[in-house]
């Protein structure tokens, strides 16, 4: 699997847990589309965190920036999945909330 392929993999499963998380603490637990129609609509918000500068940045770093404290430079989060759920709550907040 290419670096890529795998980082779009854990942005993807970050995106969903934080969707998942968001759902739950919603009045009767229920979201704007139902879990079926929300695949695609998790997929669509995935794909804009990968777009995003900071991730963009990351993929095309070379291995000494990527190990030298990338996340605690480059975000006030200062890790990657916490970065990644941010944005992720933020998008779908302001897009679907």
């Amino acid at each position: 699997m290419t670096s890529e392929k795998f980082i779009y993999n854990y942005i993807l499963v970050n995106t969903a847990r934080t969707w998942e998380r968001l759902r739950v603490s919603m009045p009767n637990q229920e979201m704007p589309h139902d879990n079926i129609a929300s695949v695609d609509e998790i997929i669509e918000v995935a794909e804009h965190i990968y777009q995003d500068p900071v991730i963009q940045g990351f993929i095309n770093a070379t291995e000494e920036v990527k190990r030298n404290d990338y996340w605690l430079k480059n975000t006030e989060e200062g890790m990657s999945d916490i970065y990644i759920e941010a944005q992720a709550q933020m998008i779908i907040q302001e897009w679907y909330l």
